[in-house]
Protein backbone atom coordinates (compact mmCIF):
# COMPACT_ATOMS: atom_id res chain seq x y z
CA UNK A 1 0.00 0.00 0.00
CA UNK A 2 2.63 2.32 0.69
CA UNK A 3 4.11 2.04 -3.07
CA UNK A 4 0.48 3.66 -3.58
CA UNK A 5 1.24 6.60 -2.00
CA UNK A 6 4.13 7.31 -4.04
CA UNK A 7 1.39 6.99 -7.43
CA UNK A 8 -0.99 9.38 -5.30
CA UNK A 9 1.78 11.61 -4.69
CA UNK A 10 3.44 11.63 -8.06
CA UNK A 11 -0.16 12.29 -9.45
CA UNK A 12 -0.92 14.89 -7.09
CA UNK A 13 2.59 16.48 -7.57
CA UNK A 14 1.88 16.97 -11.30
CA UNK A 15 -1.55 18.70 -10.60
CA UNK A 16 -0.07 20.93 -8.36
CA UNK A 17 2.93 22.08 -11.36
CA UNK A 18 0.46 22.42 -13.43
CA UNK A 19 0.07 19.23 -15.36
CA UNK A 20 -3.91 19.36 -16.67
CA UNK A 21 -5.96 16.64 -15.13
CA UNK A 22 -6.49 15.88 -18.73
CA UNK A 23 -2.63 15.06 -19.05
CA UNK A 24 -2.86 13.12 -16.06
CA UNK A 25 -5.10 10.71 -16.75
CA UNK A 26 -3.79 10.04 -19.97
CA UNK A 27 -0.19 9.11 -18.54
CA UNK A 28 -1.85 6.95 -16.16
CA UNK A 29 -4.08 5.58 -18.91
CA UNK A 30 -0.80 4.64 -20.89
CA UNK A 31 1.18 3.33 -18.29
CA UNK A 32 -1.20 1.13 -17.21
CA UNK A 33 -2.37 -0.28 -20.77
CA UNK A 34 1.79 -0.37 -21.90
CA UNK A 35 2.71 -1.56 -18.57
CA UNK A 36 0.53 -4.80 -19.45
CA UNK A 37 2.67 -5.35 -22.68
CA UNK A 38 3.50 -9.39 -21.69
CA UNK A 39 6.99 -9.24 -22.32
CA UNK A 40 9.29 -8.02 -20.22
CA UNK A 41 12.04 -5.39 -20.59
CA UNK A 42 10.46 -3.15 -23.45
CA UNK A 43 7.40 -1.24 -21.33
CA UNK A 44 10.18 1.40 -19.96
CA UNK A 45 11.31 2.25 -23.01
CA UNK A 46 8.08 2.26 -25.26
CA UNK A 47 6.56 4.52 -22.14
CA UNK A 48 9.55 6.94 -22.71
CA UNK A 49 8.94 7.50 -26.55
CA UNK A 50 4.68 7.46 -25.74
CA UNK A 51 5.32 10.48 -23.14
CA UNK A 52 7.64 12.06 -25.53
CA UNK A 53 5.02 11.51 -28.64
CA UNK A 54 2.17 12.76 -26.88
CA UNK A 55 4.07 15.28 -24.39
CA UNK A 56 2.51 13.23 -20.95
CA UNK A 57 4.23 13.05 -17.61
CA UNK A 58 7.16 10.41 -17.64
CA UNK A 59 7.64 10.01 -13.47
CA UNK A 60 3.66 9.77 -13.59
CA UNK A 61 4.12 6.46 -16.74
CA UNK A 62 7.48 5.23 -14.56
CA UNK A 63 5.48 4.87 -11.23
CA UNK A 64 2.01 3.40 -12.51
CA UNK A 65 4.32 1.37 -15.02
CA UNK A 66 6.09 -0.65 -11.82
CA UNK A 67 2.58 -0.32 -9.89
CA UNK A 68 1.18 -2.42 -12.48
CA UNK A 69 3.82 -5.03 -13.30
CA UNK A 70 1.23 -7.47 -10.99
CA UNK A 71 -0.98 -6.99 -12.68
CA UNK A 72 0.87 -8.08 -15.99
CA UNK A 73 2.27 -10.86 -14.55
CA UNK A 74 -1.33 -12.23 -13.99
CA UNK A 75 -2.49 -11.52 -17.28
CA UNK A 76 0.23 -13.09 -19.03
CA UNK A 77 -1.49 -16.69 -19.64
CA UNK A 78 -4.94 -14.69 -20.61
CA UNK A 79 -3.11 -13.41 -22.91
CA UNK A 80 -1.24 -16.13 -24.59
CA UNK A 81 -4.69 -17.65 -24.06
CA UNK A 82 -6.48 -14.94 -26.11
CA UNK A 83 -4.01 -15.11 -29.09
CA UNK A 84 -3.79 -18.38 -29.53
CA UNK A 85 -7.51 -18.23 -29.76
CA UNK A 86 -7.45 -15.48 -32.56
CA UNK A 87 -4.63 -17.49 -34.50
CA UNK A 88 -6.89 -21.01 -33.65
CA UNK A 89 -3.46 -22.84 -32.38
CA UNK A 90 -4.03 -26.50 -31.63
CA UNK A 91 -1.03 -27.32 -29.35
CA UNK A 92 -1.58 -24.68 -26.55
CA UNK A 93 1.30 -23.11 -24.94
CA UNK A 94 1.45 -25.84 -21.83
CA UNK A 95 4.39 -24.83 -19.52
CA UNK A 96 4.32 -23.29 -16.08
CA UNK A 97 5.92 -19.29 -15.52
CA UNK A 98 8.25 -21.20 -13.59
CA UNK A 99 9.20 -23.99 -16.12
CA UNK A 100 9.67 -21.61 -19.11
CA UNK A 101 11.95 -19.63 -16.89
CA UNK A 102 14.01 -22.18 -15.96
CA UNK A 103 14.24 -22.92 -19.75
CA UNK A 104 15.02 -19.66 -20.75
CA UNK A 105 18.14 -19.57 -18.21
CA UNK A 106 19.55 -22.69 -19.36
CA UNK A 107 19.27 -21.77 -22.78
CA UNK A 108 17.89 -18.40 -24.15
CA UNK A 109 17.87 -18.41 -27.86
CA UNK A 110 16.78 -21.57 -28.20
CA UNK A 111 13.93 -21.39 -25.92
CA UNK A 112 13.03 -18.12 -27.53
CA UNK A 113 13.42 -19.62 -30.99
CA UNK A 114 11.22 -22.88 -29.46
CA UNK A 115 8.03 -20.30 -28.27
CA UNK A 116 8.72 -17.40 -30.67
CA UNK A 117 5.21 -18.08 -31.97
CA UNK A 118 3.58 -17.92 -28.12
CA UNK A 119 5.23 -14.33 -27.66
CA UNK A 120 3.08 -13.59 -30.79
CA UNK A 121 0.05 -15.28 -29.26
CA UNK A 122 0.61 -12.99 -26.01
CA UNK A 123 1.28 -9.98 -27.91
CA UNK A 124 -1.87 -10.32 -30.03
CA UNK A 125 -3.62 -10.80 -27.25
CA UNK A 126 -2.51 -7.96 -25.46
CA UNK A 127 -3.48 -6.02 -28.71
CA UNK A 128 -7.12 -6.73 -28.90
CA UNK A 129 -7.29 -5.51 -25.27
CA UNK A 130 -5.35 -1.81 -25.81
CA UNK A 131 -8.72 0.00 -26.37
CA UNK A 132 -10.75 -1.37 -23.44
CA UNK A 133 -7.30 -0.94 -21.16
CA UNK A 134 -6.67 2.96 -22.71
CA UNK A 135 -10.19 3.90 -22.50
CA UNK A 136 -11.25 2.62 -19.74
CA UNK A 137 -8.10 3.46 -17.16
CA UNK A 138 -8.83 6.85 -18.60
CA UNK A 139 -12.12 7.49 -17.76
CA UNK A 140 -11.75 5.48 -14.39
CA UNK A 141 -8.74 8.33 -13.73
CA UNK A 142 -11.09 11.10 -14.90
CA UNK A 143 -13.35 10.61 -12.66
CA UNK A 144 -11.00 10.03 -9.44
CA UNK A 145 -9.23 13.41 -10.17
CA UNK A 146 -12.84 14.89 -10.66
CA UNK A 147 -13.95 13.81 -7.69
CA UNK A 148 -11.23 14.61 -5.53
CA UNK A 149 -11.26 18.10 -7.00
CA UNK A 150 -14.42 17.76 -5.84
CA UNK A 151 -13.40 16.81 -2.31
CA UNK A 152 -11.11 19.91 -2.34
CA UNK A 153 -13.61 22.18 -3.12
CA UNK A 154 -15.65 21.44 -0.34
CA UNK A 155 -13.00 21.32 1.90
CA UNK A 156 -11.76 24.57 0.88
CA UNK A 157 -15.33 26.29 0.95
CA UNK A 158 -15.85 24.91 4.31
CA UNK A 159 -12.69 25.96 5.83
CA UNK A 160 -14.44 29.53 4.46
Amino acid sequence: MKFFGKVKDAVVGALRQGWTPRVVAWSVAWAATIGVFPIYGVTTITLGAVGYVWKLNHPILQIVNYAISPVKVLLIFPYIRLGELLFQVENPFNLSLTEFTIRFKDAPVATLGEYAMTFVHAIAGWAITVPVWLVCTYIVTRLILKTGESAQLAIQEARS
